[in-house]
């Protein structure tokens, strides 16, 4: 089910063979689509088989196409000609006219059956008979024909028993396990007692179906051998008694031919009750007990899932999830994301609105159809008032877009997604001292400036973005500007921060050389100042350009103690008999 955003697997997973034969499980029905969480709908139990009574029966034509193979079981070795094979139990009960076997015997003349009371095993099939069934005196009872004739088993006149035999075995595995297993008996490539091959050669199959104790014949290859047992031949189902029988037409015992036909012979009594559970999430929904379960489902990942009991000839079959689904999404379609773009001094901003392609989180564009609108009852009535120029959408103040997404394909459903359009405010530039001294070697990255993301040009409008290892020039002035939010304060208003800087060896307006000594730095915990001239004032700043910490030495060398601050980087502003310089130090 495609593009829907309701999705319901199927409960015990319908497969279905070649020739269709239903399973013993039971599936949910695709229900209304759910277009958003909270809605609400109806999951319904759609049965693949429905379990009936097996007093009676009915018979069908089916397309001839065996899955199963005709060799690979338990062979009955060609040491003679009409017997029965050992007693093989079945790994299931299997219910025939009413009642329950676990046994059956395998006759070598293309038939086999539940009464092991008047049939013995390794003894001789009965392969003289012209009768029609139902019949009290048929010769075999209690049993399935397919094709029931006089075979011969013996070498000669098989030339080649590996492949010419009469093989048994059982499938349990796939869609073919419990409580769906089978068993097959092969009768391949075999001749008629009298004739030989003269007639050709007799392939058949009968397989017996767990759970739905369905009857399958398979008819490869049969022509009557007319000149011994009046070239009878039967195929069809009968009861112990002899009192309840059926067969196709034209198939009950008597001289026929066919070629690559296949009949399905399916219980038809009375329907047998079925119960329910209902689960969410694994737990038991006290009083969802029938066959349809109102869901509002509130998210995605919700697990839904059904159990089915019902009763056949005395066993009990508990149907339960084979895998747990839930409500999903095969393409979930994804929330648009909110716009945002930097300020300018024009006013009018032009961006890209489509976000089909982030929706769609994957899914085909031909199937949905999409529409953006600027007024909301536009986008909730589908007017033709949407916005036809995506691509180059233009605005002057924040804004809310309507997206109406519209599945085209299967589940009609429709989406109103809306997002902002928001003009973010104009970025100051960065702070610090207007004035800053350097030393030679110094570069742009150890001026004290604070703010996120400093980027520094040789013009306060436009110029050359100059790299943070750039080497310092004396008397030069530089332009800081700071990035927030992916806007950057490069604008003409504000301006980005001038700072003036000069050269501490040739200036006396800062400290003298190698008079001022700052150390360790980086520092753990004590960080000494040292000066040739006493220090009135020193101010600690963070990051963010706060004072966090001053103090008034009144001396030439203090030990500050940074032990209180955390880790980072911190700007010094120094103050001594007129002279003032701001350095960078890091604690650890």
């Amino acid at each position: 089910m495609k593009k829907k955003l309701l999705f319901i697997a199927t409960f015990c997973v319908t497969l279905i063979h070649a020739q269709n034969v239903p399973l013993v499980q039971v599936k949910i029905q695709d229900p209304q689509m759910v277009c958003n969480l909270g809605d609400c709908t109806v999951l319904n139990v759609a049965h693949q088989f429905i379990p009936k009574n097996t007093d009676s029966y009915s018979v069908e034509s089916i397309g001839y196409n065996p899955i199963f193979p005709f060799s690979g079981g338990v062979t009955i070795p060609p040491n003679g000609d009409d017997y029965w094979s050992p007693v093989f139990d079945l790994p299931f009960g299997f219910c025939f006219y009413g009642n329950t076997y676990n046994s059956v015997l395998v006759g070598t003349n293309g038939v086999i059956t539940f009464d092991l009371t008047h049939n013995n095993p390794m003894n001789f099939c009965e392969y003289s008979f012209n009768q029609t069934i139902p019949n009290v005196d048929f010769p075999i009872k209690n049993a399935i024909y397919g094709v029931y004739q006089d075979t011969d088993i013996r070498t000669p006149p098989i030339t080649n028993p590996n492949f010419q035999n009469i093989n048994y075995y059982v499938v349990d595995t796939g869609v073919y396990a419990a409580p769906n297993r089978a068993f097959i008996v092969n009768f391949n490539q075999l001749p008629q007692y009298d004739c030989g091959n003269n007639v050709g050669f007799q392939t058949s199959q009968i397989v017996i179906h767990e759970g739905t104790n369905i009857v399958e014949v398979f008819v490869e290859n049969r022509t009557s051998c007319t000149t011994w047992n009046n070239g009878s031949g039967l195929i069809g189902i009968q009861n112990q008694s002899g009192t309840s029988a059926i067969t196709p037409t034209d198939r009950n015992t008597g001289t026929w031919s066919a070629t690559n036909e296949a009949w399905r012979f399916t219980p038809n009594g009375s329907t047998l009750p079925i119960t329910y559970q209902w689960f969410v999430d694994g737990f038991i929904v006290p009083g969802a007990n029938s066959d349809s379960f109102v869901v509002c489902p509130t998210n995605n990942q919700t697990m839904y899932s059904v159990q089915a009991t019902f009763d056949n000839c005395g066993h009990s079959f508990v149907l339960n999830d084979q895998n747990d689904y839930g409500l999903l999404s095969v393409y979930p379609l994804a929330n648009p994301v909110d716009i945002s773009i930097c300020t300018n001094d024009t006013g009018i901003y032009t961006v890209d609105i489509d976000q089909a392609a982030y929706v769609l989180n994957g899914a085909p564009l031909s199937d949905y159809d999409f529409k953006y609108y600027e007024n909301q009852t536009d986008a909730a009535l589908g007017t033709n008032n949407f916005i036809a120029s995506v691509h180059n959408f233009s605005f002057t103040q924040n804004q809310t877009i309507y997206l109406v997404v519209e599945d085209l394909m299967s589940s009609g459903c429709r989406w109103i997604k809306p997002f902002s359009l928001n003009i973010n405010p104009a970025v100051a530039p960065p702070t610090g001292a207007a004035e800053q001294g350097f030393n030679p070697g110094q570069t742009l990255n150890d001026l004290a400036v604070e703010g996120q993301s400093i980027q520094w040009y040789d013009a306060a409008i436009g110029g050359n973005l100059l790299p943070g290892n750039t080497l310092l020039q004396n008397n030069f002035t530089y332009y800081a500007s700071q990035t927030v939010n992916n806007c950057e304060s490069r604008m003409s208003n504000p301006v980005r921060l001038a700072v003036h800087v000069y050269d501490l060896t040739l200036s006396n307006v800062g400290f003298l050389q190698n008079n001022l000594k700052v150390y360790p730095n980086p520092t753990h915990q004590f960080l000494t100042i040292s000066n040739s001239y006493k220090m009135e004032q020193v101010i600690v700043r963070n990051s963010l350009g706060q004072k966090v910490l001053e103090v008034y030495p009144n001396q030439k060398e203090y030990t500050l103690n940074t032990t209180q601050l955390l880790s980072g980087i911190y700007m010094l502003d120094i103050k001594s008999e007129k002279q003032s310089q701001t350095l960078k130090v890091v604690k650890n």
